[in-house]
């Protein structure tokens, strides 16, 4: 399995709505005992097992030609829409709230975007996770996905990626 956790790069957007699929790979990676991170292709990955656990490097709206770059590298061809999940936020659920789809759209989430363009295909699995709605607060998308988690929201949004990471753990234990 190849699991990729989207967000962007740099200590200034660790905590950001948008980086939440990187905390997911984060916890991931912790709870496994996972290697450390290493950089390749404009990717962060480790190994766990077989399965390969990745961060694209590039700002979330490039995501895809770094991880096609990276796969080809390693020369790793997703083989069913079940082996290839993409980790990232959703504006579209309330916060803290989870759904897993495979075969869809991007639904304007730009990182996707990338990937679908990059690999030619959007038959892959993606957990969404939702981030809380922009539009509530009358603040344009892009602000809004940039913004920490309050305090409040940070208890809420920690309990969705715990369920996420067990829900990860299981299926790469299979």
């Amino acid at each position: 399995m190849i699991l990729v956790g989207l967000g962007n790069p740099g200590k200034e957007y660790s905590l950001t709505r948008h980086n939440v699929g990187f905390m997911v790979v984060d916890r991931l990676v912790n709870q496994l005992s996972g290697p450390p991170w290493k950089k390749e292709r404009g990717v962060l990955w480790s190994k766990v097992g077989a399965h390969w656990i990745i961060k694209p490097q590039e700002f979330m709206n490039l995501s895809g030609p770094a991880l096609q770059s990276f796969l080809a590298g390693k020369q790793l061809q997703p083989d069913d829409s079940t082996s290839l999940v993409v980790i990232h936020d959703d504006l579209d659920f309330p916060l803290g709230e989870i759904h897993e789809q495979r075969d869809r759209s991007a639904g304007g989430h730009n990182g996707v975007q990338s990937i679908i363009e990059a690999l030619g295909a959007q038959s892959f699995s993606r957990v969404r996770i939702g981030i809380g709605n922009n539009r509530d607060q009358n603040i344009p998308a892009e602000n809004y996905v940039l913004q920490p988690f309050s305090a409040d929201e940070q208890k809420i949004i920690d309990e969705a990626i715990n369920r996420v990471v067990d829900m990860l753990a299981d299926k790469l234990q299979k």
